[in-house]
């Protein structure tokens, strides 16, 4: 709860439950608000890219953590001696600047994934874009104004992990919304179809 309020984010959470680090896809979740919910307004999917795009960066990092004592050891079997030269307490001191470096890349890459948000509801799509700890946007789209929605999956590892991008046209300002990189895309898109149908019926017979 710190974090989101710190950041200044607009997801809440329900005290009574966890909310799930790594989770990227959910149905009908009741632990999660956001601001400028309807009062019967409800979340019918909450969704994060598939938690197997994070893996490019996770890698880099276990790699850079690693590379300081592969260096050292290098340094060591080839009796190069070149950190024997360097003071310790400058060596000690670019170390630590190293870590602290990569540390921050990996959290800013974990927040990165966590709070770039889709919404579907009964009534809106929203999409959470967040750039940095101090900037985001938000897009909002009424059920109404969805023309059509559509599902992509391309290539061997999206196929394979079952993730892919839903499209969504509209006829308001933003013509068109992307969800990127979503778990089970044509679920996705199925139900912003049913949703929409739900929508327009309702519509039509006010």
């Amino acid at each position: 709860m710190f974090l989101l309020s710190h950041l200044c984010l607009i997801l809440r959470r329900n005290n009574n439950m966890a909310f799930d680090l790594f989770t990227d896809f959910l149905e009908k979740p009741s632990n999660v608000r956001f601001d400028h919910q309807e009062d019967d307004e409800t979340i019918e999917l909450f969704l994060r890219q598939h938690f197997i795009v994070n893996l490019p960066w996770v890698v880099f990092s276990i790699f850079a953590l690693f590379l300081p004592f592969l260096i050292f050891q290098i340094d060591f079997i080839f009796n190069l001696n070149f950190f024997a030269q360097v003071p310790s307490n400058l060596i000690l001191s670019a170390l630590i600047i190293y870590f602290l470096v990569i540390t921050g890349y990996m959290i800013e890459s974990y927040l990165h994934w966590y709070f770039n948000i889709y919404i579907v509801t009964n009534m809106h799509l929203v999409d959470i874009n967040f750039h940095t700890l101090l900037s985001r946007e938000i897009i909002e789209v009424r059920l109404e104004d969805v023309q059509s929605q559509s599902s992509k999956i391309q290539g061997f590892f999206k196929s394979i992990f079952h993730f892919g991008d839903v499209v969504i046209e509209t006829a308001g300002e933003r013509q068109r919304i992307t969800f990127l990189n979503v778990p089970k895309p044509d679920a996705v898109a199925d139900r912003i179809q049913d949703l929409t149908a739900v929508q327009e019926r309702e519509s039509n017979a006010f």
